[in-house]
């Protein structure tokens, strides 16, 4: 099967040795499992954040940026990783799943969807 071209320009960059992928992950909690009025979530959460750069670093994955838009029960993090097998496992490995619904999405660079609409014509 044929890829289209920038599926396959994409394929060509991961097995040319850049295999890093943008990811945004989105992870939210209820207010029971808030850091704020929960003694066990705010000792796991302290916990979280002192260890998830290390190992972070030792899957090979770049944390950019992590922030919290209080008053939500919600995080963000911004990350480079090698595929998204490793992005989740370290919401897997860290336990953050254990008490969080974590999404992660794969984003391309607006250079990488300007490209991939070039070859698309638009329906309106």
């Amino acid at each position: 099967m044929q890829l289209p071209d920038i599926w396959q320009a994409r394929a060509d960059r991961i097995h040319k040795g850049n295999p890093i992928m943008n990811f945004v992950v989105v992870f939210e909690h209820s207010p029971e499992f808030c850091p704020h009025s929960n003694a066990m979530a705010r000792k796991q959460f302290q916990k979280v954040t002192t260890e998830l750069p290390e190992m972070a670093k030792a899957k090979g994955i770049e944390i950019v940026f992590a922030g919290i838009p209080v008053p939500e029960h919600k995080c963000f993090i911004v990350l480079k990783a090698p595929t998204f097998e490793t992005a989740r496992s370290l919401f897997v490995d860290s336990g953050i799943v254990q008490t969080n619904t974590v999404k992660i999405y794969v984003t391309e660079s607006f250079e990488e969807f300007a490209e991939e609409i070039k070859g698309t014509t638009p329906i309106f």
